[in-house]
């Protein structure tokens, strides 16, 4: 095997990875890729890029270097950008029932609707970006822009859904079978969910399929009530499609990504399926990320036990700088549990102050240095390592509760 040369702080990432694969029983290419993803995650500057090379071609026989789905994108005719694959739910009201490539409104439907579509992700997509302003593009004659393609968009009866996840997930690796789902929050349309949702899945390298939960939030600053009633009426339909997922998909793991007011139907998605499985049988998902939940406190202390019931691990993101959080907190005359002061700790729940990163990119921000964020939930789906492990959190406490810091 031949690298290039390495400043340091790459050598030390590489090897990390690198030896952390073989570890975990993987080939030696398997683990030189986990390698090079550790550096390419963290955009280290003192590293070319890396390529594997070995005599020994029995090396490639013996374990068949299939990629993952996020890299088995088509190009488009540009060669410019490539299309990445997405699953979703969504108790949203078709536009056109007949012509489906018109998309979903904010309006409600009284069905969960199943389907596929395809984002253009260019080549110069920035790390936790959906495109920068347009000033920014008129200055750089540059468009790193995602966009959904209309014409991908395709309903699928709910045994065709499910069976085209199997097929999609069984044509994998097996350490490449996992689904992770995206729960968006307030003032979000399909559209910004599924551009989200793609540069969710492209940035953090899932190994499996990335799929999305498209609630029907009015998509205007305006309609915070009418959204917070619609969040509500949603629960049951977020709660089916994720029990379905679990039990439908054969998928490996299930992880979540629930963001602001997302978290208010995940949180009470949970209860329902923590009450149902318990007469039925146990149901488990992988990684929770919550971050910068619209929740009340108190319901959340109440309720977040399912969590620890349903989770292998939850992870509670809170931020002072989330400006929807700070309104909502206006709003309601109490703080949110996503936004601090006060810093909210729940026994079973590890809680994540991100005090450089703005968490409204999961929504609609242009770009965020959203680096050190993406890091330690790629960290999570990989490992499943406990905060004292992961690497760039400092240890604090609250009322003698441990809790962590990351970022600068």
């Amino acid at each position: 095997m031949l690298l290039f040369d390495l400043g340091d702080q790459s050598a030390i990432t590489f090897a990390a990875g690198f030896y952390r694969g073989l570890g975990f029983g993987r080939g030696y290419y398997s683990a030189f890729e986990l390698g090079r993803n550790e550096i390419k995650l963290l955009k280290l500057s003192d590293s070319e890029v890396l390529h594997f090379i070995t005599r020994d071609t029995s090396l490639l026989q013996q374990e068949v270097v299939k990629p993952r789905v996020t890299r088995t994108v088509k190009r488009t005719n540009s060669t410019e950008a490539t299309l990445y694959p997405l699953w979703f739910g969504t108790n949203r009201k078709p536009k056109n029932l007949q012509d489906l490539s018109l998309g979903f409104s904010g309006e409600r439907d009284r069905q969960l609707h199943y389907g596929t579509c395809q984002v253009a992700v260019p080549k110069s997509h920035k790390i936790g970006s959906t495109g920068s302003p347009f000033w920014q593009r008129l200055l750089t004659f540059t468009d790193d822009r995602l966009k959904l393609k209309q014409e991908s968009l395709k309903y699928l009866q709910e045994n065709n859904f499910w069976d085209e996840i199997q097929r999609t997930l069984q044509a994998n690796q097996p350490d490449e079978r996992s689904a992770l789902v995206f729960i968006h929050g307030f003032n979000v349309s399909f559209e910004d969910a599924a551009l989200r949702a793609a540069q969710i899945g492209v940035d953090l390298q899932v190994a499996g399929i990335m799929a999305f939960y498209s609630w029907p939030s009015r998509g205007k600053l305006v309609s915070y009530p009418a959204d917070e009633a619609t969040i509500e009426a949603s629960e049951r339909y977020i709660a089916e499609f994720l029990l379905n997922l679990v039990q439908k998909s054969g998928a490996e793991k299930i992880h979540i990504i629930a963001h602001s007011m997302g978290n208010r139907g995940l949180l009470r998605a949970m209860q329902r399926i923590l009450a149902q499985v318990q007469a039925e049988s146990k149901v488990s998902f992988g990684q929770i990320f919550l971050a910068a939940p619209d929740v009340d406190p108190d319901i959340f202390e109440e309720l977040a036990e399912a969590y620890q019931t349903l989770a292998e691990r939850t992870t509670l993101y809170i931020s002072a700088k989330d400006k929807a959080l700070a309104t909502s907190g206006i709003i309601h005359d109490h703080p949110r549990v996503g936004f601090f002061p006060p810093i909210t700790v729940v026994d079973g729940i590890d809680t994540v102050e991100v005090s450089n990163i703005d968490l409204t990119f999961l929504g609609h921000g242009y770009f965020a240095d959203a680096r050190d964020l993406l890091q330690d939930m790629h960290q999570l789906l990989i490992h499943n390592s406990s905060p004292e492990q992961r690497f760039g959190l400092r240890k604090k406490q609250e009322n003698g509760q441990n809790y962590w810091i990351i970022g600068r």
